[in-house]
């Protein structure tokens, strides 16, 4: 069976990245650890490593192009496999006389998100999909999000005309909160924990099957809200819901860690329809955190101290990608990020202990509800958890795996979220 090796998230808000090595070709073996690609930003370069092995079968774009992040940049099958391939749009207006990529239609078990607009289409589409190299680096100045942008240029592309307008707009006082992918139907709305923000949800939105529309936030203190600054769990909360209540309509959440225990407590607001919930890691059923953990996170200056806090996440240190532990170290890039969690950390932890919990709350919540929770968790008690989890709830409690059962389950959590999604209809 094919598996993608996907063009990684190179910024906080970025859409984009240009290819400026590869170091394969068609038909190389790939083994395990390989660095296979090379890819910037404007700020930042990365090395692409491979998390599997197999034949490189599809290699759909080549040195100096702009890729979609977390679009294929190649697969790997076995010898001989063969991928269908279709005629796609430009991944990027940066440069309309180049080539475009083929698009490719993967197997369904490895759910690809295909997420450029169609050429033909005459309206102006949100999300960022397409922007020229004026108007990425205008918003970045201006702190224009990029990716919340309606854009005017060819093919809905954001162009520095529609940097420059929203950016003399008034501003909203609103959280963050930006469409993963398109779809029908009842909304998927996933909030990150502590320390992360909406775009940690990106790779489990791409092996999701398409349909429904998926959209995340970022939380208070956290990426583009960084500025919505709260001193309590309850005005984490309350900024969650109004964002919310603003969409006027039903919602799934999926939340992990801090972000789950916020899903949980919306259920109590009574002015949102909560459908499902899925709760991975969750906070707030039990007073235990690893204060150790989020002192030395916020403190980490370097990618040497933070990925060695940040393995404490998983049970296998294997599963954290060196990317990951890169892009949050680029992410405090931004000197108003790291001070801005720690104003979250205040309102939401002493030492090691929580500051809040929503143990009543879940166990009002009557709609389908799944919690996940690692039995190797070494940020929050797995046992606590489970105590705390009410008997309608179904609850997985899955070995070998720490706080992040995104990374280190990716498959199952997928199945169990489209399960519940199901269950409620």
């Amino acid at each position: 069976m094919a598996q993608p090796i996907l063009v990684p998230q190179v910024g906080q808000d970025l859409t984009e990245a240009k290819i400026v090595e590869l170091h394969v070709k068609l038909g190389d073996r790939v083994k395990k650890g390989d660095l296979v690609a090379v890819v910037e930003s404007e700020k930042a370069s990365f090395e692409v490593e491979a998390f599997a092995e197999g034949v490189v079968i599809s290699l759909p774009y080549k040195v100096d192009d702009w890729a979609t992040v977390l679009e294929p940049l190649m697969l790997l099958g076995a010898e001989g496999e063969v991928v269908e391939v279709a005629a796609k749009a430009s991944a990027s207006a940066v440069a309309p006389a180049q080539p475009a990529p083929a698009a490719i239609t993967p197997h369904p078990a490895i759910a690809v998100v295909a997420t450029a607009v169609p050429a033909a289409s005459p309206q102006p589409a949100l999300g960022g999909l397409r922007s020229s190299p004026a108007a990425r680096v205008a918003a970045a100045d201006k702190g224009v999000d990029i990716a919340r942008v309606a854009g005017s240029g060819p093919a809905g592309a954001v162009v520095l005309r529609d940097i420059t307008a929203v950016a003399a707009a008034p501003r909203s006082s609103g959280l963050a909160l930006r469409t993963l992918q398109s779809g029908a139907g009842t909304p998927v709305v996933f909030i990150h924990g502590f320390g992360g923000d909406l775009s940690a949800w990106r790779p489990l939105v791409g092996r999701m099957a398409p349909g429904l529309p998926f959209m995340a936030l970022d939380l208070p203190g956290h990426g583009a809200s960084k500025a919505h600054q709260v001193t309590s769990f309850d005005d984490m909360v309350t900024a969650v819901g109004d964002a919310l209540r603003a969409q006027g309509m039903p919602l799934h959440l999926v939340g992990h860690s801090v972000g789950a225990a916020v899903a949980t407590a919306l259920t109590a607001r009574g002015d949102l329809d909560i459908r499902s919930l899925t709760l991975l890691s969750p906070a707030g059923l039990g007073p235990a955190v690893d204060g150790a953990y989020v002192d030395g996170f916020l403190a980490a200056q370097s990618e040497a101290a933070l990925a060695a806090w940040m393995r404490r996440l998983v049970h296998d240190p294997a599963k954290l990608a060196p990317v990951l532990v890169r892009a949050t170290l680029s992410a405090r890039d931004d000197a108003a990020l790291v001070p801005a969690q720690r104003a979250a950390a205040r309102a939401l932890f002493e030492g090691s202990t929580q500051l809040f919990s929503t143990a009543a709350a879940l166990a009002a919540y009557h709609g389908p509800c799944t919690v996940i929770v690692g039995r190797e968790d070494a940020i929050l008690s797995a046992q606590d958890v489970a105590a705390n989890t009410p008997p309608q709830a179904a609850l997985h409690r899955l070995p070998n795996v720490g706080h992040l059962p995104q990374l280190e389950a990716t498959d199952l959590v997928v199945r169990l979220i489209d399960r519940t999604l199901r269950a409620a209809g």
